[in-house]
């Protein structure tokens, strides 16, 4: 679903960028680039969350380095 949301993204931007030239495309872009926002929105919320769980920290920092 991720690769979906993606191409819709990619599509509707490029849909946007060729319309704003056009005559009266102006209106059809406002649309496009709402999808485009949309779509993005569904690929940022599906991404993992990669970082670092901090919630049980070592008291001791140096403990890596002195074998504990």
């Amino acid at each position: 679903m991720r690769v979906f949301s993606a191409f819709v993204a990619v599509a509707s931007l490029l849909v946007t960028v060729a319309l704003l030239p056009l005559p009266g495309g102006v209106l059809f872009a406002m649309f496009s680039f709402g999808l485009f926002l949309l779509a993005l929105g569904g690929v940022f919320a599906g991404l993992e969350n990669r970082t670092v769980r901090q919630h049980d920290a070592s008291t001791d920092p140096r403990g890596w380095r002195d074998d504990s």
